[in-house]
């Protein structure tokens, strides 16, 4: 009788924790992050024009990343990512916003077709870099949701913000 009272306890400790989750990725869809007025300025736009102007989704020496495959799909995912590049560059001088990338963000990883998780993984630091460029700390879960789906990217970006701490 007392396995079956620990697994029955266990279970309910399973349960409760995916609760919680859950009402965290709910609490956090709900309640809006505050938004961000971004400083835009020629450095900036051409910062985003050398990222344009890259190849990417290519080989990365020295880690574990070896490109797209195939070279169509690349060419489609990097054609994507410029497109998000230039949505930016047209876009942010009248609308300087962190809402405003973040919803250019989220067209963007609608699209993304790649299944596999290094490129997937890959979208995500450019993204990073392109918010570093534009002086955007985080994304507001928005990332974390899109690789690890609603409940574990939650719990993924509340792991991340304590580990940066106030």
């Amino acid at each position: 009788m007392p396995a079956r009272r620990n697994i029955a306890l266990n279970l309910l400790r399973f349960v409760t924790i995916l609760a919680g989750a859950a009402f965290a990725a709910l609490w956090r869809l709900l309640i809006p992050a505050a938004d961000q007025k971004l400083e835009i300025s020629q450095r900036t736009i051409a910062e985003l024009l050398e990222l344009r102007e890259r190849a990417k989704y290519v080989d990365m020496p020295g880690t574990i990343y070896n490109g797209m495959k195939p070279e169509s799909s690349r060419l489609l995912a990097e054609e994507q990512l410029n497109q998000l590049i230039d949505r930016l560059r047209d876009g942010l001088p009248s609308k300087p916003s962190k809402k405003f990338v973040l919803a250019q963000f989220a067209k963007t990883t609608i699209e993304f077709e790649a299944d596999d998780t290094e490129d997937r993984e890959q979208l995500v630091r450019y993204l990073k870099e392109i918010m570093d460029i534009l002086g955007i700390a985080s994304s507001d879960g928005l990332l974390s949701r899109w690789m690890y789906g609603p409940v574990l990217g939650a719990l993924v970006d509340h792991d991340s913000l304590k580990r940066e701490g106030p």
